[in-house]
């Protein structure tokens, strides 16, 4: 997949820094290296298909392509070294770097494990705490991991036990998410490895006595188009050895198992529950397919797999809590529900009982806590919780604060939960829910500095689109920001898997506001803000809405006063990346700045790519007629025109990156650098040490540095 998650300690920090420093190359060069175009054309349904750099996709990579590489890299490293803005954005983040942490909070049991984002280190570190307000000890530190003149290490994953005495750690190495497997004791700090071949943590056991993990199938290599196929979910009994681990659901296994564009099997227990829960999830995320089976069967190694969701039920995740399945469903409401499976009786989803119905909140996770089953819902930007008791009974909560509310989770041994809640101009803190009362109180667990937050305006509005759809954006800005229509405005938006595009606080963005910056976060369609519908409705071959409804808010704030044509910038990354190369390509004189991380700009090919399979569920597949149709018009190499003036682009990639490959970024630069009359047309920039993240806390500044300074250079 290509999707942004919504919002964790790790991915919110990892996003910011995704694919930024380059070797230094440490001039202006007098151009970037001209791509060598060797034109290959694809038909389909009798329409051609030019591809003027084909040669890039070669595995494994030449020569060639590495010497091209790095050459763009020098280049962009020269042109953002130089921009005037670039010294002094990168001292403003540092100063609100070191004013605010983050911390994101995983009960098990007694215990508390946090990892914290912290300014004095430059990766997210993981701690635990035996108690509420006990000392914490350090579990897990990246950097001190670092193999010497080795790439950065990360922690791409972790799970713990469901008493807390043992925790999954998923281990990385350069961006590259191929993730090695271990298993940690909290008390004593030995670390078993399970796996070297790339792995995610799938869950425990209820009792805690075996792991279930995700791993590619043996012999898969990295890069090939097929890496990703195959794969299955295995168990690992504590202290045996794992050349014994059992295999337990397979890909494509299963009664009544229906075939998907991808499929990466999952397992999970849980401490209530004489049931397994199996998933065959597709992109990473989605459960569209669910199968259950006796906690004993699977302990044994024989499990007896039953059906109980099908993928027409549109289910986003579950619980287990005893003998009763709890499914997040949009597959009927728009919004979201909750549905209890009782599984003792045989139930499926069609039978199961509707314990949490839609309405005009979206609901999008869900937890289990020994008094309930946690929910969190969000509408018009806000944060909720409810939470459903053993006996149906509805809770909700009556948030302390206002905004948003991230990262909720509880231990199914333990009473009550905890979440993470901030605003835009209001820094992240940690909240703890008590069960008895159910009140939430805050937990100092950051280290912050005071905040004039006075200074800044966050503004509301529902922008009308082209076709009369209410666009929700946040606009920030400086109190007194005169409205003189020429601020530097900078548009993010992302737009894809239904992911809501988070409305909360981060401190870079405050250098940007005190730049004279106006910053905008648009909800277009494709993403979640608005429920299912919304997501379906900028998706395939309603996909043009997603970058028309960026266009549309563009225009709706130079009427506003506060910006012009050319003033404007906008910013996607990933998936983001074809909202971001479609808006550029369809106005391009309408924005003076581009920014696109990471971004997916091949869609005609993406299919094709290690990564490909299930984003076809996403944006569709050149199999199909219609579903071709829409690829071709999402893309954005396609749609660059020779002799048109486009914006200023920066580009970013990640030497590393297995979910957009660099090659379809650097497809991207090549056709601006050659058809583009702009004198220096967009610039590549190359992190060597990063894949489609990275969690390198000077790469997450200058990345930012070189977008802002970018940005303010040509949109003034």
């Amino acid at each position: 997949m290509v999707r942004v998650s919504r919002r964790s300690v790790l991915s919110s920090f990892a996003v910011l820094a995704a694919a930024s420093a380059a070797p230094r190359a440490r001039a202006a060069t007098a151009g970037p290296p001209v791509a060598r175009i060797e034109r290959v054309t694809d038909t389909y349904f009798g329409t051609p298909v030019v591809d003027d750099y084909r040669w890039m996709e070669t595995f494994p990579r030449t020569p060639e392509w590495d010497t091209w590489l790095k050459g763009q890299a020098n280049h962009a490293r020269g042109v953002l070294d130089a921009l005037p803005q670039r010294a002094p954005m990168i001292a403003a983040l540092k100063r609100y770097a070191e004013a605010f942490d983050m911390v994101g909070v995983i009960p098990a049991g007694n215990r508390l494990f946090l990892q914290r984002v912290e300014p004095a280190n430059p990766a997210p570190r993981l701690f635990v705490a035996d108690s509420v307000g006990g000392p914490e000890r350090l579990l897990f530190d990246p950097t001190a991991e670092r193999r010497p003149g080795g790439p950065p290490v990360s922690l791409d994953w972790m799970i713990p036990s469901p008493d807390g005495s043992l925790v999954a750690l998923g281990v990385g190495e350069g961006g590259s998410e191929i993730s090695s497997a271990w298993i940690l004791d909290v008390a004593t700090g030995v670390r078993t490895k399970v796996t070297a071949l790339r792995s995610k943590g799938s869950g425990w056991s209820g009792d805690g006595k075996a792991l279930f993990y995700y791993r590619v199938r043996a012999g898969a290599v990295p890069g090939a188009t097929d890496y990703e196929q195959g794969g299955s979910c295995w168990m690992h009994r504590i202290g045996t050895d794992p050349a014994t681990d059992i295999e337990v659901l397979r890909s494509g296994e299963g009664p009544g198992f229906v075939a998907q564009e991808d499929d990466a099997p999952w397992v999970q227990g849980d401490a209530s529950s004489d049931w397994v829960l199996g998933a065959h999830l597709l992109n990473g995320y989605l459960q569209p397919q669910i199968f259950v089976a006796r906690a004993a069967d699977v302990a044994a190694g024989k499990p007896a797999w039953r059906k109980v969701v099908a993928r027409a039920d549109g289910v986003a995740a579950s619980v287990l809590v005893g003998d009763g399945l709890y499914v997040l469903a949009n597959g009927r409401k728009s919004n979201g529900e909750v549905v209890r499976i009782d599984l003792a009786s045989g139930q499926t989803f069609e039978d199961g009982k509707i314990v949490l119905p839609a309405d005009d909140a979206v609901i999008d996770s869900l937890t289990t806590a020994k008094d309930g089953v946690y929910v969190h819902s969000l509408r018009d930007g806000q944060g909720g919780v409810i939470r459903i008791g053993p006996d149906g009974k509805l809770d909700r909560l009556a948030p302390p604060t206002s905004g948003a509310i991230f990262g909720l989770a509880a231990s199914p041994l333990v009473d009550g939960a905890w979440y993470g809640s901030d605003d835009l101009t209001r820094p992240a803190g940690t909240f703890r829910i008590d069960a008895a009362s159910f009140k939430a109180s805050q937990v100092r667990l950051e280290k912050l500095k005071p905040l004039d937050a006075s200074r800044y305006v966050t503004e509301r509005h529902e922008i009308k689109a082209r076709d009369g759809a209410l666009v929700p954006i946040e606009l920030l800005r400086l109190r007194d920001l005169p409205r003189k229509g020429q601020a530097p405005t900078l548009i993010q938006a992302y737009g894809a898997y239904g992911t809501i595009l988070d409305p909360g606080f981060r401190g870079s963005a405050l250098a940007f506001l005190d730049a004279g910056g106006i910053l905008v976060y648009a909800h277009v369609r494709g993403g979640g803000e608005k429920g299912e519908a919304w997501h379906q409705a900028g998706m395939k071959t309603t996909k043009p809405n997603t970058w028309r409804d960026v266009i549309d808010v563009a225009l709706a704030l130079v009427t506003m006063g506060w910006t012009r044509p050319g003033h404007l910038a906008v910013e996607g990354t990933s998936a983001g990346g074809i909202m971001a190369g479609r808006a550029l390509t369809e106005r391009p004189d309408l924005f003076g700045a581009v920014i696109a991380n990471v971004g997916c700009f091949d869609t005609v090919r993406f299919e094709l790519t290690p990564n490909g399979k299930g984003n076809d569920a996403e944006f569709g597949t050149v199999k199909k007629e219609d579903e071709f149709r829409a690829l071709l018009a999402m893309d954005s190499i396609r749609a660059v025109k020779p002799g048109v003036r486009y914006p200023a682009v920066l580009l970013t990639t990640g030497a590393n990156d297995r979910r957009v490959e660099p090659w379809i970024v650097g497809k991207f630069a090549a056709t601006l650098q050659a058809k583009s009359t702009r004198p220096d047309p967009a610039i590549l920039s190359v992190n060597y040490e990063a894949g489609h993240y990275t969690g390198d806390r000077d790469a997450a500044i200058a990345k930012q540095a070189d977008a802002y300074a970018f940005v303010l250079a040509h949109t003034r």
